[in-house]
């Protein structure tokens, strides 16, 4: 309705994944739900739940790596490898969906993703939840973008708030941008309708802020408008 795609949630319980499988095969598998870097059988299953729903996309959001909660409830996350990503693209692709990667840094993961056949990568520091010291994701994105160039898309996220914010990314390489928290809010706020003002204000800003700076469509916004 709102003319975006909604990514679903992951946790060590059922809940948080189940309420998103169901919600992605309700919407006949327009969404991208969102794996934790598991371990062990947990991981397979996890993965095979999530492209059973349909999704043309299945991401796994790798810096959970780091988080202490999951490992305090008792499962354990971990960094993959290079040919542990591999194995899981291919796993995924057998089952008709690509493969994305949340949680990319340096331009040295970002090519280890390419050479394990991941479809695309979203430049992210979780929220500075995971290294609360780590640089911010709008200042690693050029490089990382650059380097990448167009064999796989770069997407970014990172306190996104407004229309603005997002010609910020854009300009800055990223072919499409994640928001998180204030959808939550305008869900609960508004349900369907509320998301929908939320996307409609966005693109608003987003329009304008463009034609503000001479950007006639999203193919011709680059570095220049930010110098």
């Amino acid at each position: 309705k709102a003319g975006i795609i909604g990514c679903g949630g992951d946790g060590v319980g059922s809940l948080i994944p189940d309420c998103a499988f169901a919600a992605i095969r309700k919407a006949e598998g327009w969404g991208i739900p969102f794996i934790k870097p598991w371990e062990g059988d947990f991981l397979w299953n996890r993965l095979e739940a999530a492209t059973a729903t349909g999704c043309p996309v299945v991401g796994m959001d790798v810096d959970a790596a780091g988080l202490v909660t999951l490992r305090l409830q008792g499962r354990p996350v971990a960094p993959k490898s290079a040919e542990e990503l591999a194995e899981i693209a291919r796993f995924v692709h057998e089952r008709g969906a690509k493969f994305m990667i949340k949680g990319v840094m340096t331009v040295a993961d970002a090519r280890i993703a390419i050479d394990s056949g991941v479809d695309a990568l979203v430049v992210s520091n979780h929220g500075g939840r995971v290294l609360d010291g780590t640089r911010g994701g709008a200042e690693v994105l050029p490089a990382i973008a650059s380097a990448v160039g167009d064999r796989i898309p770069v997407l970014a996220d990172g306190g996104v708030r407004s229309g603005t914010d997002v010609l910020k990314l854009l300009a800055l390489g990223a072919k499409a941008v994640l928001i998180g928290r204030p959808f939550s809010v305008a869900a609960i706020g508004g349900q369907t309708d509320g998301v929908a003002a939320y996307v409609a204000d966005i693109k608003g800003q987003l329009t304008s802020a463009m034609a503000l700076t001479g950007c006639a469509d999203i193919n011709s916004v680059t570095s220049d408008i930010l110098a």
